[in-house]
């Protein structure tokens, strides 16, 4: 599996992480942010307003901030959510305002209830192999996207176990 175009181009990605720890400075609400290329390259925030979204996104402080950014106006910003999305993944309007562990959910969901073939089985297998940690406030970025990593791996095959009998 090749490395995703943004990834290599360093300095891109060098100065989009610059803008999230500028972020961070201007507001304390960041948990971690993460970063992949499902439909296309994005950012996955995790926040105090992610843990408690009411889908009242003009009220944000997150929403507020970001659409203020170029991360917002580019590729990187929120990705609305259609109706179909928030019943696989959950009723937050954007699919990028996740928590961690509902990310996990958003990857084991869409395998499991999603891909009809093993192609697209591994394809999203190597969309997980590809997520990143861009930011953490309170952990090592290596650490946590390890045990993302290992956490959607062990739910699949918890869940799929169960299926089974």
């Amino acid at each position: 599996m090749s490395v995703p175009y943004f990834f290599m181009n360093k300095k891109k990605l060098k100065k989009l992480i610059e803008i999230i720890n500028k972020l961070s400075k201007e507001y304390n609400g960041f948990i971690s942010v993460s970063f992949d290329n499902w439909r296309g390259f994005r950012f996955i925030f995790d926040t105090k307003e992610t843990r408690k979204c009411d889908n009242n996104c003009k009220e944000c402080p997150l929403y507020n901030l970001l659409k203020k950014e170029k991360i917002y106006k580019n590729n990187f910003g929120l990705i609305k959510a259609t109706k179909n999305d928030k019943q696989l993944f959950g009723p937050q309007n954007f699919l990028n305002c996740k928590t961690l562990e509902q990310y996990e959910n958003c990857f084991v969901n869409f395998i499991l209830k999603e891909c009809k073939t093993e192609k697209e089985i591994k394809d999203e297998l190597n969309l997980v192999k590809d997520f990143k940690i861009v930011f953490s406030k309170n952990d090592s970025v290596k650490k946590i996207e390890k045990d993302f990593k290992k956490s959607v791996m062990n739910k699949l095959a918890i869940t799929t176990k169960k299926r089974m009998g």
